[in-house]
């Protein structure tokens, strides 16, 4: 918490609510929590950012600004088109709740246009060409949302009974898998690697033709 002496911006007034939106969701923000938050008076709160619907304006414009900081990196095409994957499913995590927000002010599409941008300009300096580009460009963010919204879904589900490895330990023989793919499918899978792994397959693919 900001102590009532310190100054308080803009910025930080953004970043608290930001913090509020994320740890407990959109509906517990309120300006009154946010004056908390940083130890001063409501009206401070008015005065640097409007109403609390200016306020939510303002998270979105916040996000829709960091997308714009996404940027291939390394010395390969399929290294620098990983990367910008990479970035994608960061940024998706990271922020959820202002995700959905800049989702229900329909900036959707300005919020990827980055990413698209910046997969469409590595695609066509490794020699893809025309509608390939453009398929290419949505292959791979799909596959990145796509994986967020499956990693979200696992994270938030109740715990599963039977367990992976006790339905692999049962069924391994009857669908023909060795015992070692059994017991490999039955340990929880990092998102991280699982990740990684199929977006080099993907990018590979797509460079390949």
């Amino acid at each position: 918490m900001v102590r009532p002496s310190t100054p308080v911006t803009r910025e930080a007034v953004i970043d608290a609510a930001l913090r509020i939106v994320e740890q407990e969701g959109v509906r517990q923000l309120s300006m009154r929590k946010l004056a908390a938050e940083l130890g001063v008076a409501v009206t401070a709160i008015y005065w640097h950012v409007g109403n609390r619907e200016a306020l939510l304006d303002a998270l979105v414009e916040r996000e829709i600004a960091d997308a714009t900081r996404i940027r291939p990196s390394g010395r390969t095409p399929e290294a620098r088109l990983v990367s910008i994957a990479r970035a994608l499913r960061t940024m998706l995590l990271a922020r959820p709740h202002v995700i959905a927000l800049v989702n229900e002010r329909g900036l959707t599409p300005l919020m990827f246009l980055p990413a698209q941008a910046a997969l469409a300009s590595e695609l066509e300096a490794a020699g893809l060409k025309g509608e390939r580009v453009a398929l290419a460009v949505r292959a791979i963010q799909y596959h990145a949302i796509g994986f967020v919204v499956l990693e979200r879904w696992t994270e938030r589900s109740p715990e599963q009974r039977p367990t992976a490895a006790e339905l692999w330990r049962e069924h391994a023989l009857a669908a023909g898998v060795s015992p070692r793919v059994a017991r490999d499918l039955g340990e929880p899978f990092a998102p991280p690697q699982v990740f990684e792994f199929a977006t080099r397959a993907l990018v590979r693919a797509v460079l390949a033709g």
